[in-house]
């Protein structure tokens, strides 16, 4: 059995070290130090932190990986055979990059060269897509760019949101590399450069992304709510207040962009620039995420009046 460290914070982490753990256990676990959170600014630990206190695993914090002497030097004295980072935060630079044998691994969710960077799933559910995948590769001084280990593809059925697809990437992920830590020796291992053919980025999603255009198509709008109704949020204005959109559903009909054309089972339906959607699931600035039918029976809108 191969011995190797984990480096991660987010909850695409956190989940891939509860799966791998569950047939490798990590010989320790470094993770981003506590931040401020919330209302309160009460310091947070990362999912991958509580995740790692729940199984019982070394862990050890850090704000800056690369440029932690202690901590890097921490790392020489156990000296795994490799080093899983996934879901970091941190640019991995050397003298960490090839400190251990088989150097450090990465699980990514889309099908590199396509979709390098921290957003792979929203983008790719935003862009429409009906396919994507999950990559195993060595990380190298660029971004996402190094060589490949394997690629499992993954497919995005039409009820799939950034929740569900990080839940079927993780999985398709972790199970594709145990096979590598608990089954293939390393001098099985095969790694293969990035080609230069389908290269795409998946910069961070910006706050401002989530504002519903109601110009775009039905199908446009209801991809980017799907992608990011968890995070940061869609929303649109109504009555010059925010109202944050959570779920939807295609439907027909056609008008105004923005128009409230009428309702459809008790659940308001809006035009878009083609098409329309159902509004399905809301949370008026303030109040609680309720269902749409529930709040448009309590709202002032009417059909024939626009939301922006």
């Amino acid at each position: 059995m191969l011995r190797f460290g984990f480096c991660g914070s987010g909850r695409f982490a956190a989940q891939s070290l509860s799966l791998i753990s569950e047939k490798a256990r990590p010989e320790w676990v470094i993770t981003n130090a506590p931040r401020p959170s919330g209302r309160g600014i009460r310091l947070q630990n990362t999912p991958v932190f509580n995740k790692a206190e729940e199984i019982g695993l070394e862990i050890r914090t850090t704000e800056r990986l690369s440029a932690d002497a202690g901590t890097l030097e921490w790392i020489k004295i156990s000296m795994p055979d490799l080093i899983l980072v996934i879901d970091f935060g941190h640019m991995i630079k050397e003298p960490l990059l090839s400190m251990t044998e088989l150097g450090c691994i990465n699980i990514h969710p889309s099908m590199l060269p396509s979709y390098r960077g921290s957003a792979p799933l929203q983008r790719a559910l935003m862009d429409g897509l009906r396919e994507t995948g999950v990559t195993i590769f060595r990380l190298d001084e660029g971004m996402d760019s190094g060589p490949v280990l394997d690629r499992v593809s993954v497919s995005i059925a039409d009820e799939d949101d950034t929740a569900s697809l990080m839940d079927k990437t993780c999985r398709a992920g972790c199970e594709k590399l145990l096979e590598y830590l608990t089954q293939i020796p390393p001098e099985g291992w095969r790694f293969l450069p990035q080609g230069t053919e389908g290269v795409s980025l998946a910069p961070k999603i910006e706050k401002s992304e989530g504002r519903i255009d109601w110009d775009d198509s039905c199908k446009k709008i209801s991809d980017r709510v799907r992608a990011l109704s968890l995070s940061p949020g869609t929303y649109c204005d109504c009555g010059g207040k925010r109202l944050r959109i959570h779920k939807v559903s295609p439907s027909d009909g056609s008008g105004k962009p923005g128009e409230l054309l009428g309702l459809e089972d008790g659940f308001p339906v809006i035009a878009c620039g083609s098409g329309a959607i159902v509004l399905k699931q809301v949370q008026p600035e303030g109040k609680k995420i309720q269902n749409a039918d529930e709040w448009i029976r309590g709202s002032r809108i009417r059909a024939g009046d626009i939301i922006c």
